[in-house]
């Protein structure tokens, strides 16, 4: 066009997606999970048909609005916490400066025995207090409250915990309302749960080779600065780097012919916070550059233009480490994370690939993922032999972290701190609870968009969980944990178990992984894809 570009039509403005409002998202994810929910609860309903209590006879209500006082019912809708933040203790975990974490949790310097967490508080759900949680869907809200399931329980044993839902969770509850109080009380609860795969894995031929497919997991390669735990010790993030390019490409190293794919979740590049220290200081390594935080203009331009720099040097390194393991033959998934250049709303776009122009050259073997990402493996030769892979750079677990807490009915001290005179003490959840919780819930992300920044989208919510995927993971998570869970949900202990439900018909079962930073532990995951055994390998340049 010589004129040049002419100006979108007035019509075009509405497909923007900040054209549309939240609550939109709300109702498709409530829509996407409404029949899972209330098929978990029939089940239930079956098994408590001849129940004393006649819960077996609540019957399903279409909308809140319409339930029934004083009849057993099930209601279906979406959680909301209404609590007051200003009364609540601070949690008593440390957790580390992980890439997607150190934005939602930075650490403040303060005893010298552990740094004060400040933004890190998980608050304990109490009713005494003005806590109140509700149900809610298009037609209204309705308060929900736990129900005592007999005397001879343990104190505080409900089938609905406030303490291990979030806002946006989507749930179907069984229970009463009350005429005095207007207020339902839950029998129990039935979160969606991914649903029955209805891409079949084949994995009769189960059989432990020399050779078995191993997929690697990593998370907080963190290019471009040395991490805090480095500064410290002495040691160096790129030396580890090399010792794992070396464990990937030398066969008689890591037996690197086995590994089917690399998976990059998230932490590509350093974190600001590593890259800035103090006041205006600005970090490569153990170096540092002093500045003064009432710079003037021109001077904070130079700062400014130093952190673009050191951007550009995190990726021209990543790039680096990229194309070498891919010149090996071994296929590479990047996820993007909180850090890159990429836009921060989840779902997270790809990273431009004039980014990173020399990985991007091998265009059969490296992708340039979503986050979330969620992918198929081939298992063997065999065409039906398969695995579905998802996972994120764990913001969305980070995220979650903040909203779920156990209590402790001890008085008194953990890790040789009080909480200033409360009778209960507060501990925040482990990722792998979180991220086991996540997979209850059959939502990837639920508390976006009221706490994790996501768009707007109202036709669907693309964090809902489609399919029932055979290995779930997180990033950048403090430390390495694992959990095997079955068709319910429920936590596998041994893997020959799992195997023999697969082979005998069963749906198969999901391995969860958190992974940890590499910046942080020099670790990284392998997940053997025929029989989902997982382990972890530690990379230390520092003699101990």
């Amino acid at each position: 066009n010589s004129g040049g570009a002419a100006a979108p039509p007035p019509a075009a403005s509405q497909h923007h997606p900040y054209a549309r409002q939240y609550s939109h998202i709300y109702a498709a994810r409530l829509a996407a999970l409404r029949d899972r929910c209330v098929s978990n609860a029939q089940r239930t309903l079956d098994v408590s048909s001849s129940s004393s209590e006649n819960v077996g006879s609540a019957e399903v209500v279409e909308q809140i609005i319409e339930v029934k006082e004083g009849v057993w019912s099930v209601l279906v809708g979406t959680i909301v916490k209404e609590m007051d933040p200003k009364r609540r203790p601070l949690v008593n975990s440390s957790y580390g400066s992980c890439d997607t974490q150190s934005f939602l949790f930075p650490s403040v310097n303060g005893s010298d025995k552990e740094p004060a967490q400040e933004s890190l508080r998980s608050y304990l759900f109490d009713s005494e207090k003005g806590d109140v949680l509700h149900l809610e869907d298009s037609s209204g809200r309705v308060e929900i409250a736990p129900m005592e399931i007999g005397d001879d329980r343990e104190e505080h044993n409900f089938a609905l915990d406030p303490n291990r839902v979030a806002t946006g969770v989507v749930a179907a509850v069984i229970g009463k309302v009350s005429v005095e109080k207007g207020v339902m009380y839950v029998h129990s609860v039935h979160f969606a749960g991914p649903p029955l795969d209805a891409l079949k894995l084949d994995r009769a031929s189960n059989k432990q080779t020399s050779h078995e497919p191993t997929l690697l997991i990593i998370s907080g390669l963190g290019c471009g600065a040395d991490s805090p735990t480095d500064v410290s010790s002495g040691g160096s993030l790129a030396l580890r780097r090399e010792m794992l390019l070396e464990y990937l490409t030398q066969p008689k190293i890591g037996n690197g012919a086995s590994f089917c794919r690399m998976i990059v979740a998230g932490g590509g590049v350093a974190s600001p916070n590593q890259l800035e220290s103090g006041n205006g200081e600005i970090s490569n390594g153990g170096k540092t550059t002093k500045g003064n935080s009432h710079d003037d203009s021109g001077k904070s331009k130079s700062v400014n233009a130093s952190r673009s720099s050191k951007l550009a040097e995190s990726l021209r390194d990543l790039d680096i480490f990229f194309s070498e393991v891919l010149s090996s033959g071994i296929p590479v998934d990047y996820i993007p994370g909180w850090h890159d250049p990429t836009n921060a709303n989840w779902p997270q776009r790809p990273i431009h690939s004039c980014l990173l122009p020399h990985s991007c050259s091998f265009v059969d073997l490296f992708g340039r993922s979503t986050n979330p990402f969620e992918g198929i493996l081939s298992v063997g030769d065999d065409e039906n032999a398969n695995m579905r892979v998802l996972g994120s750079d764990g913001l969305n677990i980070a995220d979650l972290r903040r909203f779920l807490a156990m209590s402790s009915s001890s008085k008194i001290e953990q890790n040789n701190n009080v909480t200033n005179g409360d009778s209960t003490s507060v501990e925040g959840t482990s990722s792998m609870d979180a991220l086991h919780q996540t997979f209850r819930y059959g939502h990837m992300a639920p508390t976006g968009p009221d706490s994790l920044p996501t768009f707007p989208s109202s036709e669907s919510d693309p964090f809902v969980m489609q399919t029932r995927p055979g290995i779930y993971f997180a990033g950048n998570c403090e430390k390495f944990e694992t959990r095997l869970v079955d068709v319910n949900g429920d936590e596998v202990d041994e893997v020959d178990e799992a195997n023999a439900m697969a082979v005998e018909g069963e749906q198969p079962v999901t391995r969860l992984v958190c992974v940890p930073s590499f910046a942080e532990s020099g670790e990284v995951v392998l997940v053997k894809l025929n029989t989902l055994e997982c382990e972890v390998v530690s990379f230390c340049d520092v003699r101990a």
